[in-house]
């Protein structure tokens, strides 16, 4: 990783300090960057190493391999990952493979050396990408750096352990995967393994639970002497993860840029208010006023009436502190008043397992006379205070991948994306191989989202009578509820709203067949499922919104391998009114311009769709560019504070 993410942690608990280079270092980077994106984006097939490698794979070959790994991995720590160790790890790796399978092309190889110095590289070919991934892994495993490999699913995370501990096996190690259901004593043994293999929501909140261990960074004298006498959990802490050492990105677009806008946060339950007293003695005042006299019940809830007021002041003045205050003591006897004569058990709250639930709609829009009633009630049915939600630890995708002290990654296409990478991680983008061929998705604009549906439902229709298996691909749950109704109000069966598949990086699992011919899928909230809908067509697949980037609509095309793909938008869809008045004119001009069934002409739609495409990518990028610059400022103002996060 580039050496502008900051200083190593010297504790015994490697990780990067987020500290910030000088602004002369700074200036050097951007314009190395901008040398390398002019000069050296396409990375150049070296002949010699793919040579070096196939004869140190000839040689290793005649030979057991495990004898060979020690005496290799003895130079790897003498001298590092040099050239020549290099195309040996990489030698190693290709002897361990079984005998049919082929040799690591050129391009893997390139790629694969930028990947151990520290870079993104995007490279169109899928298998040449994995072998990437695996040669860099397997030379880190070689050299005594843990590897943790990030995949976009946790089924490609399954899949890379499974074609990792092949040749890992064969040398004498192995690779794992760690997997949501393990208890924390299997995540610990697991992280022990030479490649671990996850996905960056799991590793990250595994992460963040032994920062909360910690507590706070020990000082590196504290973690030196503690090393020296043997304890390495900090006085007896468990720790999961032995730090953050080297990592490995298998669709860096999707995990790195595309995930980076949701943080990774841990909460827990905490006593919201300790002190009932208050809420005690508001229901004893409450019992003590007499109905029709000090009080009057109706739609508003509990009312006070002057009688009341006097003689809530009398009572308040004996019990003091609080209940001096004449607002605030009158507006706790009313929502007492509200709980002890309104509030029914069964009708308007329920308890269950011990614990109180309020009805949907009877908490007031301002959260304090809410979370009064919600005590009140409590203490009327004797109840222990529910407890609130507090955050013990949040983490940015962006500041957790800076934390490593080597990050890289691939990705099929990363053009565009250069500047993001760099910015928010420090990564100069390379490219291996010949660029990738972005598949084509036809356009068709509507005016309305009614009129859109409608054509999506009818196309869809033409398709399964012809015997075509078809998938619409959506992005928010609310719009698959919008499109199953006019699925079905068109007589098209169809399966419930599923996750698309993800390629595995070796063999893609077998598919399930399903057993109508439409599926529809939500895209990119899972990724898990591995499904198409029966039938053994060309499969048709149906984009129904505006995704962030037209990368993404190629993912889709690529997972499903789609015969044929059709986005449909609409001009008045409430996610693309904003978008539409940065479009400008274009988008108006073509609206006028439909025909009677609210449809944009053929050309109009693709000039239309394009530039729609083109706002939501630029407003996509400009967010996470500022998530970032904001997040640097802070850590900027933490570090001048002397705060160790």
């Amino acid at each position: 990783m580039s050496a502008r993410a900051g200083r190593a942690d010297p504790g015994f608990y490697p990780e990067r300090e987020g500290r910030r280079d000088a602004t002369l270092d700074r200036l050097l980077g951007e314009v190395g960057f901008s040398m390398h994106i002019a000069l050296r984006r396409a990375l150049r097939p070296s002949a010699p190493l793919a040579e070096e490698v196939a004869r140190h794979a000839a040689r290793l070959r005649s030979a057991p391999l495990a004898a060979q790994v020690r005496e290799l991995r003895y130079r790897l720590r003498r001298d590092g990952l040099e050239r020549d160790q290099l195309a040996e790890c990489f030698g190693l790796y290709a002897a361990a493979l079984p005998q049919a399978t082929p040799a690591p092309p050129a391009e893997a190889l390139a790629a694969a050396a930028v990947l151990v110095r520290g870079g993104l590289v995007d490279v169109a070919d899928p298998r040449a990408r994995w072998q990437a991934l695996a040669l860099a892994a397997t030379a880190f495993a070689l050299c005594g750096v843990p590897v943790h490999l990030y995949a976009a699913s946790e089924t490609r995370a399954r899949a890379a352990a499974a074609a990792l501990n092949a040749p890992l096996a064969a040398l004498g190690s192995s690779a794992v995967c760690i997997d949501a259901r393990m208890n924390p004593a299997e995540r610990r043994v697991a992280y022990g393994a030479p490649v671990v293999c996850g996905t960056q929501r799991l590793i990250a909140f595994d992460y963040l639970r032994d920062r909360i261990r910690l507590g706070r960074r020990l000082r590196p004298m504290q973690s030196r002497l503690e090393r020296l006498a043997g304890d390495t959990t900090s006085s007896g802490v468990q720790l999961l993860l032995s730090g953050l050492h080297c990592a490995l990105v298998e669709d860096a677009d999707e995990v790195l840029l595309d995930d980076a806008r949701v943080p990774m946060v841990i909460s827990a339950d905490v006593e919201s208010s300790p002190d009932r007293l208050p809420y005690e003695q508001a229901l004893e005042l409450a019992q003590a006023l007499e109905a029709g006299v000090d009080y009057t019940l109706g739609e508003q809830g509990g009312q006070v009436t002057a009688r009341g007021a006097q003689r809530l002041e009398q009572l308040g003045a004996m019990l003091g502190g609080m209940w001096t205050a004449h607002e605030h003591r009158e507006a706790l006897a009313a929502a007492a008043l509200g709980a002890l004569h309104l509030m029914q058990r069964g009708r308007d709250y329920e308890v269950v397992a011990g614990a109180l639930r309020l009805a949907p709609g009877d908490t007031d829009e301002d959260p304090s006379p809410g979370e009064s009633l919600q005590r009140l009630l409590e203490v009327k049915e004797r109840l222990p205070f529910a407890g609130r939600r507090e955050v013990l630890a949040r983490l940015s995708v962006p500041r957790f991948f800076r934390r490593y002290l080597r990050l890289a990654g691939v990705c099929a296409d990363a053009r565009g994306l250069e500047r993001e990478f760099w910015t928010m991680y420090g990564l100069r983008a390379s490219r291996a191989g010949a660029p990738a061929t972005r598949a084509p998705c036809k356009a068709r604009v509507f005016v309305t989202p009614e009129q859109r549906r409608l054509a999506l439902a009818g196309a869809v229709r033409e398709r399964v009578a012809r015997g075509e298996p078809v998938v619409v691909a959506l992005r928010s749950a609310a719009e698959a509820e919008a499109v199953a109704a006019a699925l079905h109000s068109a007589g098209v069966q169809f399966d419930a709203p599923r996750t698309g598949p993800q390629a595995a990086p070796a063999a893609a699992p077998a598919e399930t067949e399903r057993k109508a011919p439409v599926l529809l899928s939500l895209h990119p909230a899972q990724r898990d499922a591995a499904s198409k809908p029966h039938g053994s067509a060309p499969l048709y697949l149906a984009v129904a919104e505006l995704h962030d980037s037209a990368r993404l609509v190629g993912h889709i095309v690529q997972a499903y391998a789609a015969g044929s793909c059709e986005q449909y938008l609409a001009l008045q869809d409430e996610a693309l009114a904003g978008l539409a008045a940065h479009g400008g004119a274009a988008a108006l001009a073509a609206s006028t311009a439909a025909a009677a069934d609210g449809e944009l002409p053929g050309a109009a739609a693709s000039r239309v769709a394009a530039a729609l495409q083109s706002v939501a990518e630029r407003a996509t990028a400009r967010a996470r560019l500022e998530m970032a610059a904001r997040e640097q400022a802070l850590e900027d103002l933490l570090a001048f504070s002397g705060h160790p996060e």
